[in-house]
């Protein structure tokens, strides 16, 4: 049997998310990588923050980058939400070959955030425009929503709210709470549209999860912790990575997550367990 290869791409806000995904990449992600060995899977990790390049990262291009990344491997997905919306691009922001590649963007620039428009890509994809010729493409076949419980935000100062929160010049807080509900409401509507259908064409599965607030972490340690694991996985270089999260200004970056659980689980346990499933819902051969 040839070994399969499959990537595992992960999208989430920034800089809120940073935590989970130092946790991921540190404590999940490699036991992972060995059950895939152990039934002759190769897994790769890609971040699709840190795959853009610090060009298309100062000029607002991440759309086309996430949707190209998105495209290559449309397997499984892991995204985390919390309580940041992220930011909503402009029509200035998305370039005339992106909107050409993917006309049905222009009912949703400006209304959707980049994170939102790249989970509708993956679970809801647009159809894209390839030498003349309209491509339907399929959703994702296993992605993994993680939505975080917001019972953290008593325990922050108005300044540690600065990473986890919008910023208090956007819209008031209810509009911002709305819109965030509307975008977690996305993926459960197309969860339940997809388990309603007999083929079963995709899996979205959706849990919710708590952080472990400790004051004594510090952000940029979680932060500098994630870059140098995941420059040491992906054999890039650190500084390169480096120059995203130095040009972060925070006036608080005191407190951070020690850890984290779901369902009244270890977070670890259940998100093994849940990649485990899926992957045997698209490999069977590979574990009988």
């Amino acid at each position: 049997m040839a070994r399969k290869h499959i990537t595992l791409m992960i999208i989430s806000t920034v800089p809120d998310m940073f935590a989970e995904h130092y946790f991921f990449i540190k404590n999940v992600f490699p036991d992972l990588k060995e059950i895939c060995l152990n039934h002759d899977i190769e897994l790769e990790y890609l971040d699709l923050f840190y795959s853009m390049t610090e060009e298309e990262f100062n000029t607002c291009r991440s759309i086309p980058k996430y949707f190209t990344s998105i495209d290559s491997d449309r397997t499984f997905y892991i995204c985390f939400r919390g309580q940041k919306l992220g930011c909503i691009p402009t029509h200035e922001d998305v370039d005339k070959a992106t909107i050409q590649k993917y006309p049905e963007l222009v009912d949703y620039i400006g209304d959707m955030s980049f994170t939102e428009l790249t989970v509708m890509h993956a679970i809801h994809p647009f159809e894209k425009i390839e030498n003349g010729e309209v491509k339907k493409l399929p959703p994702v076949k296993h992605s993994l929503f993680y939505f975080r419980d917001d019972k953290y935000l008593d325990e922050l100062s108005d300044s540690q709210r600065e990473i986890y929160t919008c910023k208090p010049d956007c819209d008031d807080q209810f509009v911002q709470d709305l819109k965030l509900a509307m975008a977690k409401d996305l993926v459960v509507h197309n969860k339940r549209e997809f388990d309603e259908l007999k083929d079963n064409m995709a899996n979205i599965n959706v849990r919710k999860y708590k952080g472990i607030w400790d004051d004594n972490i510090n952000f940029l340690d979680l932060l500098y912790g994630y870059t140098h694991e995941y420059a040491r996985l992906t054999n890039q270089s650190v500084d390169d990575l480096a120059d995203f999260y130095t040009k972060l200004s925070f006036s608080n970056t005191n407190g951070g997550f020690a850890d984290f659980e779901c369902e009244g689980k270890p977070f670890k346990d259940v998100m093994i367990e849940d990649f485990l499933n899926e992957l045997k819902l698209e490999f069977p051969e590979n574990f009988n």
